[in-house]
Order: structure tokens, then sequence, then C-alpha cells
């Protein structure tokens, strides 16, 4: 039952990833599809080959790669002016990656891993780049994965209130934690993902995406769709029970109320008030959510005690590769090794063995060093850089995209601080995507003025005055009249 479940859910996505890149839009009109899948499938979704597991997310961008390779000579003509972007920081990253695993404790799990990140990852992210040549595609990619997010909230509602989960129809994987149960926050859904806080991280990142689409969205049923999606996100991401993902949805709100457009801002209130209209009907919701912020500073508490796990863990990495400055300092242990190295330290006054990476940044840190950790930081600090750019130099009509890209960024490093989400399941190749479109602008900002050049631009546009800005405390010298985007149906 659970390899026909998987090699089903593979024939779907082959058979339907060549159907869309034969089709009129080529393999750009393909690639909101992936992304959907990328989102919604579990990790669990694999064939287990012996010293290779195929998954579904490497069929689909194994797939991607091998479609892009065969695409039509005219396809790829939009790319061929601009160069890649990261290309020196990927390379550099995959050659010290390489030299951390020449020195690796464990060689075998270093080499599969540098292979996994340039297969999977930096794959992903090549063909995303060249292909996305329209705004339009950008937002059916930002649509599918807010869509992906709403399917697998229906089946994390299901989770909360039946206790039935999607995953229990795959294939079983070892984790490196026990259970997602917690003594202080009872039962947590995770949907599709491997673990609430992964779940969170998702959620919080489509919840932004979701209120973005619905300032650019025309059509009610889309409409219609979008709100109940956002509804059952905000649901799942309260079940989650994470603090992390929580603060996430917070950061993303108030960056949206700074900077975001009047119709973002609009719906925030409203969400404001539904929220504190559920807490006044429920008291028990505010009893939950009070509860785990008091625990959280009780570190007599399962949640206290994780909660400062972090920090612990943090002092612990820095001592050990203290420890060998001219080696384990410069290249770490080797890719995929934190869980051999057994890092020591105390974690509220008792000695600790830390055998959970809980923050992203600490593994690279180990794994790949000082020098490595560096590399990172330039190699995904980078494309927020763009991204914020964009949203002060863009036009009018494409900024707010800019904007909501880079508060996705913003959100996914703030999480990485308290889970190793980087390399662990679908939120890494959300990341890899909202990448691309970031560093794919100017090929769709170019096409949009294009079109607007020409009058062949399609969607509706409707114009936010001035007077209409300054009612939120905008500049003057913010613009005098800010469109907004097409909506998701594009000719």
């Amino acid at each position: 039952m659970e390899l026909a479940v998987v090699i089903v859910i593979d024939l779907i996505a082959i058979i339907g990833l060549i159907a869309l890149a034969r089709s009129k839009g080529g393999l750009e009109r393909a690639l909101p599809f992936a992304a959907f899948l990328l989102v919604l499938t579990p990790i669990e979704s694999l064939l287990s080959l012996g010293f290779f597991t195929l998954t579904t997310h490497r069929i689909v961008i194994v797939m991607l790669a091998l479609l892009y390779v065969t695409r039509s000579g005219a396809s790829a003509a939009p790319s061929r002016n601009y160069s890649l972007p990261l290309k020196g920081l990927i390379f550099l990253h995959v050659v010290w990656c390489l030299v951390a695993t020449a020195n690796s404790i464990t060689p075998v799990m270093s080499i599969k891993k540098v292979l996994s990140i340039v297969i999977e990852y930096y794959t992903l992210y090549f063909v995303y780049w060249k292909t996305v040549t329209k705004i339009e595609t950008v937002h059916r990619i930002l649509i599918a994965i807010a869509l992906a997010l709403t399917v697998c909230s229906i089946w994390g509602t299901g989770e909360a209130y039946r206790h039935w989960n999607f995953q229990q129809y795959f294939p079983s994987v070892a984790h490196h934690w026990e259970s997602e149960g917690d003594i202080d926050r009872g039962d947590r859904i995770h949907g599709t993902f491997d673990h609430p806080i992964l779940f969170g991280a998702a959620l919080a990142m489509g919840i932004t995406v979701t209120i973005y689409l619905l300032t650019v969205v025309s059509k009610r049923s889309h409409r219609i769709v979008l709100s109940l999606g956002l509804l059952l996100m905000f649901l799942n991401i309260y079940k989650t029970s994470s603090r992390g993902p929580w603060l996430d949805v917070i950061i993303g709100f108030v960056m949206l109320l700074v900077f975001g457009k009047q119709k973002s801002r609009r719906l925030l209130l409203y969400m404001a008030a539904l929220s504190l209209a559920v807490c006044l009907v429920r008291p028990g919701v505010w009893g939950t959510i009070s509860g785990i912020y008091a625990t959280t500073f009780n570190m007599e508490t399962n949640s206290g005690s994780s909660y400062a796990y972090r920090y612990a863990l943090q002092d612990a990495a820095v001592k050990r590769l203290s420890q060998n400055p001219t080696t384990r300092a410069l290249w770490g242990y080797g890719p995929e090794s934190f869980y051999l190295v057994h890092l020591e330290g105390p974690l509220l006054g008792t000695p600790w063995v830390f055998l959970s990476c809980d923050n992203a940044w600490v593994e690279f840190l180990i794994e790949t060093g000082f020098i490595g950790l560096s590399i990172m930081v330039m190699l995904l600090l980078w494309p927020a850089w763009v991204a914020w750019k964009g949203f002060w130099k863009g036009g009018p009509i494409d900024r707010h995209l800019s904007y909501v890209l880079f508060v996705n960024l913003v959100i996914f490093y703030f999480q990485m601080y308290s889970v190793g989400m980087y390399s662990w399941g679908q939120n890494g190749y959300m990341l890899w995507i909202v990448i691309a479109l970031v560093l794919s602008q100017p090929k769709w900002r170019k096409a949009l003025q294009e079109q607007t050049a020409s009058g062949t631009g399609s969607g509706e546009v409707s114009l936010i005055t001035e007077n209409e800005d300054r009612r939120w405390g905008r500049p003057e010298w913010w613009g005098t009249a800010v469109a907004e985007e097409p909506s998701w149906s594009v000719r």
C-alpha cells in the first residue's frame, strides 16, 4: 500500500510535468506544478534503492532538469542576456564543502550530502532562475505554494481534530528525535512535514504570501479559495504550538504593516480583529498561548529547557571548534557530521550531550567551520539584499512583490536559528524557489515594462493614489501612484 501510493504520486509528477512542459507555455508553465509538489509532498514519499534513496522531490527536480535540457532553443532566449547570480558563491560553497569532506569524520555521508545539495538545491535554483521570465509566472508559483499549504492545512485540521495523519500512507523514515509530543504543549500537528516547527515555518511564509496574493487577484472564486486557505493556515499554525513560527508571523505582520500595501494593512487589521474575537469567545485559546509563553521562561519546564537549549548549543559548538583553531575551526567535521560529533557542554548547569541540531547556522558551523559558515551567510543574505533593493528601486507594479519575497527570506533565516531546517524536508525547496524568484526579477521586470509600454499586459491594474498612501503615514518620496499587480488569471 505504501509503495503504491509513492509510485502513483511519482507517476502523476512525471506525467504532469511533461504534459505542462509540452504545452504552449513550455517549461515555464510547469514550474507552479513543480512548486506545488515540492511543498506538499512529504519526504516519506520515497523508494529505497539501497545506497540511494529516490524521493518524489528528487524525481521532480530531475524531471525539471531533463525538461530544461531538452527544451527548444527559443524558450531559453530571455535568459541569454543575463548572467546567473550567485554562481561564484555557489561554486565557492561547493569547493569548500569538498574541502570539509576531505577532512570529514564521516566521508561517505559527507559525499552524499554534497551531491544532494548540488543535485537538489542548486539544480532547482538554476532551472527556476533560467526559466522564469514573467511576473505572471512568479504569481502562479506563489499561488501554487499557497494552495499546497492550504491542502496541507486541510490534512492538518484532520490531524488536530480526528487524529488522522496523511503520512501514515507513506514508508516510515528514521528521525533524530523521539516524538513530536510535548508535556507542556500536548499533541502538535505537522501535516505532511516532519516536525511541527517545520510545518509552522512553512505556514508563516505561506500566510504572508497569501496576504499578498489577496491584494493581487481579481476573480471572486480565487479570493474565496485564498481566504479560506488563509484561515486554515492560521488554525494550523496555532495547532503546531510552535513558538518560533508564531514569532515568524508576528515579524511578517509588522514588516507588512510598515512597508506593505494599503490592502495588506487592511487584511492585517481584519486578521487581528478576528484573532482577538477568537480569544474572547474561546478563552482557552488565549490560555494556551499565555501558558506557552510562561513556560518558555520557566527553566524547570520542558519548553523552558528547549528555549535554553538553543543558546547552550551555540556556545558548545564555538567552544568545540575553538579547541582546534587551525583545523576544525576552518573546515569543520564534514557535511552531515553533526550527529557524530556529540557536542558536550553545560545546559542549565548540567553537563549535556547535544544530539539534536536545533540551529541551522550552528549546523553550518560544525560541519564546514567558520569559513563555511561565512560563505553560507553571504550566499543566503545576498538574495535578501537584492529583494530589498528591488522594493526600494522597483517600479510601481513589482516593488511589493519584491518586498513580500524579502519578508519570506527574513522569516526563513530567523527560523533557521531555532531549527535545522535548511536541508530538512520541504522548507529548503521553498527557500531556493523564493531565491530564484528574487534573482530572476530583472527578467520579469523587463518583460513587465515591455508589456506596459505596448499596452499588452494581462490582468487588471487598479491604482492607489498618493492621498490613500498618506493615510498610513507614507512619505511623499515613496511615489505618487502605486499600481497593483495583475491578477493571477493570465492569458
